[in-house]
């Protein structure tokens, strides 16, 4: 048998490389045979699969298994080298698009970014990122002097009821978001003195009653009702706050001090946990509130004055914390603060619209 091509130094090292199956004695024989009577194929023919038959006990020789992938194992590493240089090439590039890619993900992710004060784009500067404030149906919006009287006297009256261990009355006030944390008149009367102790306080009628709306629906209106006075506490007589979710429903107040939308924490003026007696508050130093991720936009109110929605309003700020879970609210009085006593109420809804929360304190600015 002889070829007139010249020898090919791929084809010989895939060869070399194909394992040589069992054969007869006669095998070689045979094959010339067979190749000098052929007339040869005009066009090269791509192998196909070999079968060798082996005995049933016998194991299947590893050399026969199929190769994922035959093509590239017959090509020699030295003609691989250049396509793996290449394929490096290609992945270096994808990395460096899925990079970009995250980054563009990462600074619009909530569809918002920091910006400075003029307005610009800083992306370097600060870990913290606006947060979009859902609209609101009617925060800040004034409610009717009836609105205003229902819930206002509905809180007296349930604080009352607390005060005086009428039970059964201060459980028929509450709203139904209320009653579910309760489960039952049953449970709300095991709880009710340490109620009474949270709500249930006041030594005469309050000073101060404030009403915050905050959202208006085909649910009812949700306000907040601000007490400002005395309240006893450890024998002793002193000003404290406190503030009771409402919602009113075709003019009857419902209270749910108990269907909480999360947890708000005042970290100016309260310094920290172990220090709960407000430190007074310079004239230029923000207010700072941290509310759950996912809630409404916090609304503020200092003292009795409008109410305004944090991170709409001049002088408020609303961002998302990285680091921390939360929103940072920070508000700056324009006209600053006067000093002496004053009463700051945050409250804001839940993203189910029925959930509320709020907290009341008085504080001392310097």
């Amino acid at each position: 048998m002889s070829l007139d091509a010249p020898p090919d130094g791929m084809i010989r090292t895939a060869l070399q490389r194909l394992p040589v199956p069992a054969h007869a004695e006669d095998f070689w024989a045979r094959l010339d045979a067979s190749l000098d009577a052929g007339d040869g194929a005009p066009h090269p023919i791509a192998p196909a699969a070999r079968t060798v038959f082996v005995e049933p006990s016998a194991p299947i020789p590893s050399s026969v298994v199929p190769s994922p992938a035959p093509a590239r194992a017959l090509v020699p590493s030295a003609f691989r080298r250049t396509s793996n240089v290449v394929l490096l090439a290609v992945a270096a590039t994808a990395v460096v698009v899925v990079a970009l890619a995250g980054r563009a993900l990462l600074d619009g992710r909530d569809g918002t970014r920091q910006v400075t004060a003029d307005g610009q784009a800083d992306g370097a500067a600060d870990l913290n990122v606006l947060v979009p404030r859902p609209e609101l149906d009617a925060a800040s919006s004034p409610l009717s002097g009836e609105d205003e009287d229902a819930s206002s006297t509905a809180v007296l009256a349930w604080i009352d009821d607390l005060r005086t261990g009428r039970a059964e009355d201060a459980w028929e006030a509450m709203g139904a978001g209320s009653q579910a944390h309760f489960g039952s008149l049953a449970g709300f009367e095991a709880e009710l003195a340490s109620v009474a102790d949270e709500h249930g306080g006041w030594s005469s009628q309050p000073e101060q009653v404030f009403v915050t709306p905050l959202r208006a629906g085909e649910e009812g209106t949700i306000v907040v009702v601000t007490l400002v006075g005395t309240v006893m506490v450890d024998g002793e007589g002193t000003t404290a706050a406190d503030v009771l979710p409402v919602r009113l429903v075709d003019g009857v107040a419902h209270l749910e001090p108990y269907a909480s939308a999360g947890e708000p924490e005042v970290v100016v003026p309260v310094r920290s946990s172990a220090d709960p007696q407000p430190a007074p508050v310079a004239s230029g130093e923000e207010l700072v509130v941290v509310v759950p991720e996912g809630v409404e936009a916090p609304v503020l109110r200092l003292d009795d004055e409008a109410p305004v929605v944090c991170g709409d309003a001049e002088g408020t700020e609303l961002v998302l914390l990285e680091e921390l879970p939360g929103q940072r609210c920070s508000y700056l009085p324009t006209r600053g603060l006067e000093a002496g006593a004053h009463t700051l109420t945050v409250a804001f809804m839940g993203a189910d619209g029925t959930s509320v929360s709020a907290r009341s304190l008085v504080f001392e600015a310097a």
